[in-house]
């Protein structure tokens, strides 16, 4: 449906006025597409969190959301920013994978931009020292523990919502 076919009761729909060259109207329902789906939203203005939200994408802080605009390249939402649905030239938007994942160790939060890390490497980001006296625990969701005592450079997948690690001193006879 075109823009100027839509009944004073319908859903605006953002791509048609997008490729129309129009500015949707104000006060309406507003359809947009977060990846291949439509969602429809009451108000023009919402949040980066409410657009994930609707589409499904929970928790939200496991994902990344940026917003399409004609002719330009994606710009990144952020989960508290509000975007205004009435704004012309807004195509759709996109979810992708975390671009930050969060994980503790020994209680303490750390961040990392990597998709994955060694345990070496995660024991070096926490402060553990000397590395070479400790090994890396992964403590999952059921409490089942998963021991990297001698893998300490296998590439772990980092997760989220994040992964709980403890660091675990080797007995004296191991660390000589």
């Amino acid at each position: 449906m075109t823009p100027d076919a839509q009944g004073a009761d319908d859903v605006v729909d953002v791509e048609a006025y997008t490729k129309a060259d129009k500015k949707p109207p104000i006060g309406k329902k507003y359809r947009v597409k977060i990846g291949d789906e439509p969602f429809v939203f009451d108000h023009h203005l919402v949040t980066g969190k409410d657009l994930l939200v609707k589409a499904g994408k929970t928790p939200v802080e496991c994902h990344s959301l940026y917003q399409k605009f004609k002719g330009c390249d994606f710009e990144k939402i952020s989960l508290s920013e509000t975007v205004d649905l009435s704004k012309p030239g807004i195509e759709h938007f996109v979810v992708k994978a975390p671009e930050v994942f969060h994980y503790t160790v020994d209680g303490e939060p750390e961040t990392t931009d990597e998709k994955s890390l060694t345990p070496t490497q995660i024991l070096e980001a926490a402060g553990v020292e000397p590395v070479t006296d400790y090994y890396l625990v992964l403590v999952n969701a059921d409490g089942s523990q998963v021991s990297y005592k001698d893998k300490l450079n296998e590439p772990i997948e980092m997760k989220c919502p994040g992964s709980k690690f403890i660091s675990v001193y080797k007995s004296a006879t191991e660390v000589a």
